[in-house]
């Protein structure tokens, strides 16, 4: 049996901040095992070889990307028939947790003498990277501020009625008169994330085995994101599982919902993840028609448009900038990585099949 191997980004770059869902999926886990005292890729790579090795058994495996390195694994979520999360944590930090989740110490696996003769080097650099990190979020905030000016602009002119009409035919075609008996679990992931190349996301990988894609097609404030989290209500209250997987920008926004037992998923599939039908059971969904600005809203919108790709593009930039600082803190840290002591460690959370 083959498994499934699906990608996600371990953390959202929002103009809120960093986002993550963690919290949530380590709820869904049997057991958690949060990694700390060792950071880098040396550890990515050892994560990375965990989840091959729970694939080539035919286990599925979810991987968490790092945002600014989008081929460094941040965490690994095994599947059932083991749901075990494997969380490097080293720089996150949890309000509380249960009894399943245990911290495996990685101290031991780091030389601290090297550590110490490069402490200089490291504080030059974490000052660097906290100067350009503060200007990327800066960049985001007023980024997510100019989204919501864009938001009026469309919001005088949008169909309300026309929109609670198409909302009403969505959830007569996706349940019907269908109910399961028993209660619908909710998780959360995320859909993609600003990286130092730009807009990111996996969409492809997140919907591959489903059956029914419906791309919504819709100008911003014209309530994509409240649609879709009245659908996840609704699926609840019919006792079907739904997966809300949010937003890159805007913190609070859901830009997709995926109905697992039903094989179905509807997204908001506009910039900067914009995708079109592409294979059988894919559908355009649009809500753009109920929503007709005016020639001044038009050019409004045409003039916040290029604010506020200007104020993205100023996002990016800091991002690489941290990016470049942070790759040189990661290589000093692997520089100190006691790599069979790592390894050995690792080993030991694997459990045999």
């Amino acid at each position: 049996m083959s498994a499934t191997i699906t990608h996600f980004f371990g953390h959202a770059l929002t103009g809120q901040g960093i986002k993550h869902v963690y919290n949530e999926i380590m709820n869904e886990a049997k057991n958690v095992y949060l990694l700390n005292g060792a950071y880098g890729f040396k550890l990515a790579e050892s994560l990375k070889n965990i989840g091959t090795f729970y694939s080539s058994k035919g286990v599925d495996v979810e991987y968490f990307h790092d945002p600014f390195f989008e081929n460094s694994i941040e965490a690994i979520f095994v599947k059932e028939p083991y749901n075990i999360l494997f969380l490097e944590s080293t720089n996150l930090l949890f309000d509380s947790v249960g009894s399943h989740v245990q911290e495996i110490s990685l101290h031991d696996c780091v030389d601290k003498q090297k550590m110490i003769e490069r402490h200089q080097d490291f504080l030059n650099l974490f000052n660097k990277k906290d100067d350009y990190y503060t200007k990327c979020f800066q960049a985001l905030s007023n980024a997510l501020k100019i989204h919501d000016d864009w938001e009026v602009e469309t919001r005088r002119y949008m169909d309300w009625k026309g929109l609670d009409t198409q909302t009403e035919e969505l959830m007569v075609k996706v349940f019907g008169d269908k109910k399961l008996e028993k209660s619908g679990q909710k998780q959360h992931r995320l859909l993609g994330t600003l990286t130092p190349e730009g807009a990111r996301d996996t969409v492809q990988s997140i919907t591959q085995n489903l059956d029914k894609r419906l791309f919504i097609k819709g100008y911003p404030g014209t309530g994509k994101s409240s649609m879709m989290k009245k659908l996840v209500d609704a699926a609840l209250e019919r006792g079907f599982d739904a997966q809300m997987v949010w937003c890159g920008l805007d913190s609070n926004s859901v830009d997709m919902v995926i109905l697992p037992e039903l094989k179905l998923c509807i997204f908001d599939s506009t910039e900067p993840h914009q995708y079109f039908p592409e294979k059988l059971g894919d559908e355009i969904f649009d809500i753009a028609r109920l929503c007709h600005p005016t020639e001044v809203e038009e050019a409004n919108i045409k003039e916040i448009v290029t604010n506020y790709r200007s104020t993205m593009n100023e996002a990016i930039m800091y991002a690489k900038k941290y990016a470049e600082t942070e790759k040189v803190v990661r290589q000093l840290f692997d520089d100190a990585i006691l790599l069979e002591q790592l390894e050995e460690k690792m080993a030991e959370l694997i459990l045999e099949i």
